[in-house]
C-alpha cells in the first residue's frame, strides 16, 4: 500500500515573501499559556489524515474511511477559521479523498492526495514564517531591561546597544595596553551581562522550569562569566597574555553575541520590517 503523506519540507518559491497572517488569527493565539485554536486544529486534520493511510496500510477500510471523514470536516472547518485565507483550502479534493476510499479506488486516492499535499504545502510555505513571527516570538519591543550602571529600566535596543559599546571597550582598551581601564570596562560589562539574563525568562517562560539547564544557559551562561573572569585573572598578573584575552573575548563573542544574533535577529527584523510599513502606512 502507498502512503500519501504531507511533505515536512515545502518548497519556497524564488519571489518569497513574509508578509504579516492576517489580524483574523489573533483570535485564536489570545492566551500565550495554551496551544492556539488553530494549531489544535491543525493537528487533528493532519493526524487524521495521516491515520488515513496508515489504516490502509493495515489493509482496514473501515477505519481508513472513518479517519477520512474526520480528516474531511476537520478540513472544513479550518478552511472558515481564516476567511482570508479559504483559497488555500481545497475542499473538493477533500471530499474527493473520503469518496475514493468509499470506492476503494487507490487511483483517485493519490490523485486526491496529491491534490492536498500540494495545496498544504503551498500554504505552509506561504504563511508559517509569518505565523511564527508573529506569535510565537514575542517583539523586544515590549521588553525593558535594568541597566545596573545608573539602575534605570532601558528599551531593550538601547541597552543591548550600551552592551554591545561596553565589550568592544575591552578590547579597545586592551590593545591601547590601559589594562586598568581594560579591568573597569570589564566589570561594567559583566555587569550588564549578568542582567541581560534576565531576559531570556520574559519569552521563554514555560522553559524555566522544565530541567536543570535553562534556556539563558545557552548565550549567557557561566561559561561566558568564566572567559570574563580568566580574562580579569591574566589582567591581574600585570603583564596578560594577548593570547589568552583573545582567546576567551574570541569565545564571547562567537558563542554569545553571535549564537544569540543568528537565533533571534531574524525574525526581530522581520517584525521591525512590518512595524515600519505600518508607520508608513496612510
Amino acid at each position: 500500500m502507498l502512503f500519501f503523506f504531507f511533505s515536512p519540507f515545502p518548497a519556497f518559491s524564488s519571489d518569497f515573501v513574509v508578509s504579516p497572517p492576517p489580524q483574523s488569527m489573533d483570535k485564536y493565539y489570545s492566551d500565550s499559556g495554551k496551544v492556539s485554536e488553530w494549531i489544535a486544529q491543525m493537528r487533528i486534520l493532519s493526524t487524521a489524515f495521516s491515520a488515513v493511510f496508515v489504516s490502509l496500510d493495515k489493509k482496514n477500510w473501515g477505519l481508513a474511511e472513518k479517519n477520512s471523514a474526520v480528516f474531511a470536516d476537520s478540513y472544513k472547518k479550518a478552511s472558515e477559521m481564516i476567511p482570508e485565507w479559504e483559497e488555500e483550502f481545497d475542499l473538493k479534493a477533500a471530499n474527493e479523498l473520503k469518496e475514493s476510499i468509499l470506492a476503494k479506488d487507490l487511483e483517485k486516492l493519490k490523485i486526491a492526495s496529491e491534490a492536498l499535499q500540494k495545496t498544504c504545502s503551498h500554504c505552509h510555505s506561504k504563511n508559517n514564517t509569518s505565523v511564527w513571527a508573529r506569535y510565537h516570538w514575542p517583539s523586544t519591543n515590549t521588553i525593558k531591561v535594568l541597566d545596573p550602571l545608573d539602575e534605570k529600566e532601558l528599551p531593550y535596543d538601547t541597552f543591548m546597544e550600551n552592551l554591545s559599546y561596553s565589550l568592544k571597550r575591552i578590547s579597545v582598551n586592551f590593545e591601547q595596553e590601559d589594562f586598568q581601564q581594560a579591568w573597569r570596562s570589564l566589570n561594567i560589562f559583566k555587569k550588564r551581562l549578568t542582567s541581560l539574563r534576565s531576559v531570556c525568562s520574559k519569552c521563554h517562560v514555560d522553559e524555566w522550569t522544565k530541567g536543570s539547564t535553562s534556556v539563558k544557559e545557552f548565550f549567557v551562561g557561566d561559561d561566558m562569566l568564566e572567559a570574563l573572569q580568566e580574562i580579569k585573572r591574566d589582567l591581574a598578573t600585570g603583564e596578560p597574555s594577548e593570547k589568552v584575552f583573545k582567546k576567551n573575548i574570541n569565545y564571547i563573542n562567537k558563542r554569545s553575541c553571535k549564537a544569540c544574533h543568528l537565533v533571534h535577529q531574524p525574525i526581530a527584523a522581520i517584525q521591525h520590517a512590518w512595524k515600519q510599513k505600518n508607520q508608513s502606512a496612510p
